[in-house]
């Protein structure tokens, strides 16, 4: 009887801690398929990673309205250089995007035009599907805007 009541204790004094431990993080499952990975663990924006959550500041465009929070990689950063043309984004002279003329649903998209080094303040965020919307279109994002970084898991 004692040894029953020790592992009933263990064991409700083990889910009170792990309980406790599951709090102290957030996970975040993309809404959509912009970024590759079904689940990210959202961690303190000082942590260096590349994928970052933002607050999406920009003009309203179909269902992302200012505040929305947007998920994506950090295609380009601050001091690096990025160049736009031919509907091509390089980062360091490195190929990072393809710009499209239109959405999946024919509409005209805006497009980012920059050519030079990216600002202290700033990067380019980068969905990593084709239809992904993001800076190719929004342009840069300021880091003010940033909430936390992601690690993805898988």
């Amino acid at each position: 009887m004692k040894k029953m009541i020790l592992n009933i204790s263990l064991l409700l004094a083990f889910l009170i801690l792990f309980t406790m431990f599951l709090k102290q993080f957030n996970f975040i499952i993309p809404e959509s398929q912009s970024v590759n990975g079904k689940l990210f663990l959202s961690q303190d924006k000082n942590i260096d990673n590349s994928y970052v959550v933002f607050e999406y500041n920009k003009e309203d465009y179909k269902t992302y309205t200012k505040g929305k929070l947007f998920l994506k990689k950090i295609g380009c950063n601050s001091g690096q250089y990025l160049e736009v043309t031919n509907n091509q984004v390089f980062c360091d002279g490195t190929i990072i995007a393809t710009l499209l003329d239109k959405n999946k649903e024919g509409q005209i998209l805006p497009k980012i035009s920059f050519c030079g080094i990216i600002p202290n303040d700033k990067f380019f965020a980068l969905g990593e599907h084709l239809y992904s919307y993001d800076s190719r279109y929004f342009g840069l994002v300021d880091k003010k805007q940033i909430i936390n970084t992601a690690r993805r898991i898988f």
